[in-house]
């Protein structure tokens, strides 16, 4: 019988919270039994194993920056809403590193529930990207684009780069945004002039 209290998404926050404390590499689901003073057999009441349980992970974690990058961008249009946009993934990158790993291991997961649902992300960077004049294909060029230099930065930043000039990191990540910003206006002129 299910102890009292503990469903499936308090199984998945009691997860989401581990992994964000921990890791993936050092979860497992003993540890995770151990956290809800339960025994590892009772997990199996409310999900079907670890595939499932990290399948929920990562939807969870998708949920969490999909809705991070809409709210940073509600209201905003153009540059605006292109530096929230990149301001909000820095920060979820930052703010929930763990989160983020899961994230961009999607695609080595194999996992289609994971794959299809990760498309969320993109949703509003290609929304952003509309206010440019660019056209469908233009767009999922200028996404990749985007997406690398937010990744990168934030994957340089957490691996401790930067660190040997004074500047302000986040003075650079304003610069590198910019310079996105002037890219999609050329290339949404071209597209239009073309």
């Amino acid at each position: 019988m299910p102890r009292q209290g503990l469903n499936r998404a308090s199984v998945v926050e009691a997860a989401v919270s581990m992994i964000e404390e921990a890791g993936v590499a050092s979860f497992s689901m003993a540890e995770l039994a151990k956290r809800l003073n339960v025994k590892t057999a009772s997990l199996y009441n409310h999900v079907s194993g670890m595939e499932d349980l990290l399948t929920e992970v990562g939807l969870n974690a998708v949920g969490r920056m999909a809705q991070c990058e809409r709210d940073a961008i509600e209201g905003k249009r153009g540059e605006q809403a292109l530096s929230a946009l990149a301001e909000a993934y820095r920060a979820f990158a930052k703010d929930h590193h763990e989160l983020y790993r899961v994230i961009m291991n999607i695609q080595k997961s194999h996992n289609s529930v994971l794959e299809l649902e990760a498309g969320e992300i993109i949703g509003p960077i290609d929304q952003v990207l509309q206010d440019y004049g660019l056209s469908e294909t233009g767009r999922q060029h200028w996404q990749r684009v985007l997406r690398s230099v937010m990744h990168g930065f934030a994957a340089h930043e957490k691996a401790g780069g930067f660190s040997h000039y004074p500047v302000e990191r986040s003075e650079s990540y304003r610069i590198a945004i910019e310079c996105i910003s002037g890219g999609l206006k050329a290339a949404g002129k071209d597209e239009y002039n073309g």
